[in-house]
This record gives C-alpha cells, structure tokens and sequence, in this order.
C-alpha cells in the first residue's frame, strides 16, 4: 500500500472496456487506493481529469498525453501484480487545490443523488438542505458537466464511472423484465441524454407514442422518470 495518509486518485483508461471494468474493480478492492473515473477515449480521460483530478493514471496512452499527472502505462499482458509494484512506487504529489471545474466532493454527493431519480425536494430532505440550496448545486453541477437534465447528467456519470458501485449486478433470482424492440430503443436514447422530443425525431415516431411508449417501459422497470429508468436499467444489465 501506498506510504500515504490519503488515498492515492486513480483513473484508469483503456480502449477496452472489459479491461477498464475489470482494472478499476480490482483497484476499488484494494485499500489505500480511490478509482475517481474510467474512460475508454482520450477525450473522456481528459474530461474525467478535469472533473476528478486524479494523481495518477492507469491507462494505454502516451506520457506527452498528460503530461502534468504521473502516468502507469497499462499492460495486460504483465499482470495485476505488475501494475501494483508500478503503482506503489509512484511518489504521491502534494494535495492539490480543488481546480477550477472540478467537482467537490459535495457535488458529487448530490450528483449521485440526482442521478437515482430522486426530485429536488426529496434531495434536500435526504440532504437536510433547502430545495433552493439543491437547485443551486444542481445548476453549478450541470454546468461543469456540460448538460442540461439529469438524464444527461446520468449519462456522463455512466461513461466516465464517477459514481462507482459495488452492487450493479441484479440478484440471480431477481427478474429482469422483457422489453420489446422499441423499448429497447427509446431506453438507448434516453442512455444517450436525449429529450422524448428528440427521441421520437430519432425513431421518426410521434411524441406521444414515444410518451405511451415509455410509460409501458417505466411500469416494466418500476420507476418514475428517466433518470430512474436509466439507472435501473444499467443495474440490470439492459444497456449494452
């Protein structure tokens, strides 16, 4: 383990998303060790860097890439055993100042709320802050984020594994509903943030059976919007 009060801040980076999943799942098990993201682009990883700072990065790139955060080249090939004795001999960069842009971890507290479904109102009772306090944070969180909704907002928690959770995978008893073609498309739409209007554009269907459309699907999933819809549907496994 790292010679470190803190935990070191990893993000982990490959092209390879079973490679990416499984790395940053083995780092998360480890103590002395904090995954803050996972991305599968360079452009991602950038993203993820300014959001997350990590102090170091696990990834299949080039130094001159990032060239101010220490960089542990990925290599499947030489094992987990490996990548730790690299890890562990990285020296740890004083704490840094939260960066402009960066989210604190306050805002990824309620982000992590807000992307459960859960309304402004019931975010600030969880939260025990006023709804106009969660409607600010909301507004400062999207901003950085670069979207407009929660379903967006969702999505970019998705592809960059800000919010990691050791409980994704349904129970092997529980059922996992059957969605029909179309189901399957609008959830893929709404993965990718975009509005029922948008949506019903994509499939050149009309809004309001994009509407009757997602009701059947909410029903099927046990949910109540889009943002639940999108995250239940991950934690079965619905979304390739």
């Amino acid at each position: 383990m790292p010679n470190c009060v803190r935990s070191t801040r990893i993000a982990v980076h490959s092209r390879e998303r079973l490679t990416t999943d499984a790395v940053a799942s083995w780092l998360d098990a480890l103590p002395g060790w904090l995954v803050v993201g996972t991305a599968y682009s360079q452009d991602d990883l950038l993203l993820l860097c300014r959001l997350r700072p990590p102090d170091v990065v696990v990834g299949q790139l080039e130094p001159e890439s990032l060239p101010e955060i220490p960089l542990v080249r990925l290599c499947p090939a030489s094992g987990l055993a490996s990548l730790r004795t690299q890890l562990e001999r990285i020296s740890l960069p004083p704490q840094r100042r939260s960066a402009p842009g960066a989210l604190t971890d306050r805002e990824m507290e309620v982000l992590a709320h807000v992307c459960s479904g859960l309304s402004a109102a019931q975010l600030a009772a969880v939260l025990r802050l006023s709804p106009h306090t969660v409607v600010n944070y909301k507004r400062r969180i999207f901003t950085k984020l670069g979207v407009q909704s929660r379903v967006q907002a969702a999505a970019v928690v998705s592809r960059l594994g800000l919010v990691r959770s050791s409980c994704s995978v349904p129970a092997a008893h529980e059922n996992v509903p059957t969605l029909t073609h179309r189901e399957h498309d609008i959830l893929d739409s709404i993965a990718r943030g975009e509005s029922v209007r948008q949506t019903a554009r994509a499939l050149g269907i009309a809004v309001k059976t994009v509407e009757s459309e997602q009701r059947q699907l909410f029903f099927k999933l046990r949910v109540h919007n889009r943002s639940q819809a999108f995250s239940e549907a991950q934690r079965l496994g619905l979304l390739t």
